[in-house]
């Protein structure tokens, strides 16, 4: 079994338990809208609607999908038989929905009103993804010139290996909540491999698909979020 695994259910066991012992806490279930951008991705947007329960004043669990992009990405050319081609319109840019279930260590309460409306604390969520690329493969135009103008002749598919879809990840936070309304920012980092639906690919010319080296993933993130019991 992977380590994130064991250790993702190490910590879901653990928090199970304690929750045994926290009858007295009132359950408490948000739902959050996540916004950011990816640091190191060539600009690269992501978007997550969340779900989460925490069954402990301090411990829970969330459920999180994903969507992210790449944006303004340039064509890539290559040669296929002699001919000039380069990527269709609707893959110059890279797509993932990723699956993303973790587990909530929250801090303690550092700052709250006197009518208990405003609180502000700070948040760790350690957890897995599982990643699914809107394409694994990449699909050409090969092109043909009549002078300065060009027309798409036929179409050359090139198939990924070795898809990297399962990995760890871990969001840290700043939490400020408004009555039932929270306000998070923050840091998340993975071992998310953005290109790996393309670090595999094979073209006519027998090179490789030119994609930036494998690295950890680094995000920014914002998000709104409604509670559906005070805690």
């Amino acid at each position: 079994m992977n380590r994130g695994a064991i250790i993702l259910a190490v910590l879901l066991s653990w928090c199970a338990t304690v929750g045994l012992y926290a009858q007295d806490d009132k359950p408490t279930f948000t739902a959050d809208l996540y916004g950011g951008i990816y640091l190191n991705n060539e600009q690269a947007w992501q978007l997550e609607p969340s779900v989460s329960w925490l069954f402990h004043k301090y411990l829970g669990v969330a459920l999180g999908l994903e969507l992210t992009g790449q944006y303004n990405q340039p064509s890539r050319q290559t040669t296929i038989d002699g001919q000039e081609a380069e990527l269709t319109d609707n893959e110059r840019n890279i797509r993932w929905v990723i699956f993303k279930p973790s587990v909530i260590l929250k801090s303690p309460t550092v700052w709250e009103s006197a009518d208990h409306d405003y609180r502000l604390w700070f948040q760790v969520e350690p957890g897995l993804s599982l990643a699914c690329p809107f394409r694994n493969s990449l699909t050409y135009e090969i092109k043909e010139f009549a002078g300065a103008v060009s027309q798409t002749v036929d179409y050359r598919r090139f198939p990924n290996k070795d898809l990297q879809w399962f990995c760890w990840n871990a969001r840290a936070s700043v939490n400020f909540a408004i009555g039932r309304f929270i306000l998070r920012g923050g840091y998340s980092l993975s071992n998310f491999d953005y290109y790996s639906g393309r670090r595999n690919i094979t073209l006519a010319n027998g090179q490789k698909f030119h994609v930036p080296k494998r690295e950890l993933s680094q995000s920014v993130f914002l998000s709104i979020g409604y509670s559906f019991h005070h805690f």
